[in-house]
């Protein structure tokens, strides 16, 4: 099969037209992609990249697609979903990377698949199709229809679930060596805890609907989508869960890192405390003697007449006093 050039990272219309044992052809009059579909002999794939106002009279005027099926497909910000009308199913899914500086960047891309079309729309940022072109090329297995184009770019999306979780499973690693390596946490460390549960809050926003959109279409078995690809949907949803549960582990395993974080610093204020307290109460006894020697009561005047005295009877108390401060804390396992 030829390998077709879609230029994708441009900001254009692409049409390709898909026969049984023909090479792809680039469409270049988008008007005739109606004559095309009512020729029943292969299917279309119609990539647009942030539509315009003239893409979607397009839509409606060469696919006959519903005004609400537009209206969802062009509303960005939309939620994961899937709906399905008469004569196609209107799939509305995120992809998810990670850029340069470490961030979560989403793809929203509305997918229109009927029996002899299919329609992406892909909003800003845009999402490359390389590696959905790739998979359709060199796949030996699933059917070159519309329905068999529908499943690889959705498998192709949930595929790329999987490094973010496998990046945000080494960002925890990081984290936790800071925390149980260096036995210390910053304020920048805990900002940082803060903004990754913000991910991963983001990230399974966008991959917990999927699990819907896979489910109902494991389930269809008839018009619009051509039948017997239920299996193929099934696996992808098998994928879905699948990184629906390491994104939970993970998202358990920061707030486990939090708590440590959270009790350790108790801890070591308690520690803190605990000394402080400690030396306050080895210094209470030594102000009250050094305080009762500063009296000048008679006795002390008269009897305090040598070095010797001195030294023995008031510093000897203090340091006996501290002397049985610590053998009562050692006692008493304070430290």
């Amino acid at each position: 099969m030829a390998e077709i050039n879609l230029e994708v990272t441009s900001l254009a219309t692409r049409c390709i037209v898909y026969k049984p044992d023909a090479a792809p052809e680039t469409l270049a009059d988008l008007d005739a992609i109606s004559d095309v579909i009512a020729r029943r002999d292969g299917f279309v794939w119609l990539d647009i990249a942030q539509p315009s106002h003239d893409d979607l009279a397009l839509l409606q005027r060469e696919f006959d697609i519903h005004p609400v099926a537009i209206e969802d497909a062009s509303l960005w910000h939309e939620r994961p979903k899937i709906e399905f009308y008469e004569h196609y199913v209107l799939a509305i899914v995120h992809a998810a990377k990670v850029d340069d500086a470490g961030e979560l960047v989403t793809h929203e891309i509305a997918v229109l698949a009927g029996d002899q079309y299919v329609v992406t729309l892909r909003a800003k940022p845009v999402y490359p199709l390389e590696e959905i072109e790739r998979r359709r090329r060199v796949s030996q297995t699933v059917p070159n229809d519309a329905t068999g184009l529908l499943y690889i770019i959705l498998d192709t999306i949930v595929d790329g679930y999987f490094p973010l979780t496998e990046n945000y499973n080494d960002r925890l690693v990081r984290l936790e060596d800071r925390l149980f390596t260096n036995n210390k946490f910053s304020e920048r460390a805990e900002h940082e805890i803060f903004l990754f549960k913000r991910a991963l809050v983001v990230f399974r926003s966008i991959v917990a609907p999927m699990r819907e959109v896979l489910l109902r279409l494991t389930h269809n078995e008839i018009a619009p989508l051509k039948p017997g690809l239920a299996l193929y949907f099934r696996d992808v949803h098998d994928h879905v869960l699948r990184a629906l549960e390491q994104i939970d582990i993970t998202r358990d395993l920061v707030n486990s890192t939090l708590d440590i974080h959270l009790a350790s610093q108790s801890h070591r204020q308690n520690e803190v405390s605990k000394q402080l307290t400690i030396i306050a109460t080895i210094f209470l006894p030594l102000t009250y003697i050094t305080g009762f020697f500063g009296q000048n009561f008679g006795w002390m005047v008269n009897s305090i007449v040598s070095p010797q005295i001195f030294w023995g009877l008031g510093v000897g108390s203090q340091i006996l006093t501290v002397i049985i401060l610590f053998w009562y804390f050692r006692f008493k396992r304070w430290f």
